[in-house]
């Protein structure tokens, strides 16, 4: 039997995107109700969205996406390094995609406050506790 990666983890929880007052010009994302005080993840476009397929069996080039390996990166971080998986019944499978088409390439800002490796894992442990140790290999 053919086993799919995100829901081997016990994927559950639907993505939240949100618009965050102290960063106007980017995206948070989360699968709490809200982001951590001073831990936000938001959406990396300087690093390309993967995608996982189906067609016999689970790949990354030939087939129906049906998972999304999107890159997220700390507040307090330069450069990221993290992805989560968004399967394709995520109400925000389509956006993530026309999201990477229309910002992807872009820069990353280098964080206003530098913050310790030790604090950004266990921020991405609490609000992607099904995607720790999923770590981008682009």
């Amino acid at each position: 039997m053919t086993r799919h990666p995100a829901r081997d983890r016990g994927e559950s929880g639907a993505l939240l995107l949100l618009q965050l007052g102290a960063h106007p010009e980017e995206i948070a994302a989360t699968r709490l109700a809200e982001c951590v005080e001073g831990g936000a993840f938001f959406l990396d476009f300087s690093r390309p969205l993967g995608r996982l397929r189906w067609c016999g069996a689970w790949n990354r080039w030939l087939g129906l996406t049906m998972s999304l390996l999107v890159p997220v990166v700390h507040q307090g971080e330069h450069p990221g390094r993290r992805v989560i998986a968004v399967d394709r019944g995520d109400p925000y499978f389509a956006e993530l995609q026309r999201l990477w088409k229309a910002r992807h390439p872009s820069a990353r800002p280098v964080p206003a406050v530098p913050v310790d490796a030790g604090r950004i894992d266990a921020d991405f442990a609490t609000q992607f506790p099904h995607d720790t140790g999923q770590a981008a290999s682009t």
